[in-house]
């Protein structure tokens, strides 16, 4: 049976791909759980111009991607943290402290996004962290942390 996948379906199809399958796969798993339909003439067309906008909109997000990657690597966050008689840090940047001056800067909104960080910086002076904005784009953050006066 030639099916349309509505979804991407792990080791089958992606979204908008054209294949044959055995009809009791169809009709038991993909149609029930609405991951394909049949691949009618009605909805072959109607897939090509949904497919048209999803490229369209897929590019309009990758060029957004980059510009924010731009933007983030083009600016320096400093971290003030208090410090102890000896010079210590009492405090550390840790993830949730990049994402909340991520989004304080207007850089992500409501998207979470991977924050290549080990461990919590707990170092005074300059570091660099991997931040990754998905679809393959990773910006690098430069962070300045500071001693607060």
């Amino acid at each position: 049976m030639k099916i349309i996948f509505l979804q991407d379906v792990r080791n089958i199809g992606h979204k908008y791909d054209v294949k044959d399958v055995s009809d009791g796969y169809a009709r038991n798993f993909l149609f029930p759980n609405r991951l394909a339909e049949p691949a009618t003439d009605g909805a072959l067309k109607k897939i090509e111009e949904m497919r048209a906008m999803h490229e369209k909109e897929e590019a309009a997000t990758m060029k957004q991607l980059g510009e924010v990657k731009r933007q983030i690597e083009a600016v320096t966050l400093e971290f003030p943290l208090k410090a102890d008689k000896s010079g210590a840090p009492f405090a550390s940047v840790n993830k949730d402290t990049i994402l909340s001056a991520l989004r304080d800067h207007k850089f992500v909104t409501t998207e979470r996004v991977g924050i290549d960080l080990k461990y919590p910086i707990k170092e005074f002076g300059a570091h660099t962290v991997a931040i990754d904005l998905k679809k393959g784009f990773v910006a690098n953050l430069k962070i300045s942390v500071v001693k607060e006066e």
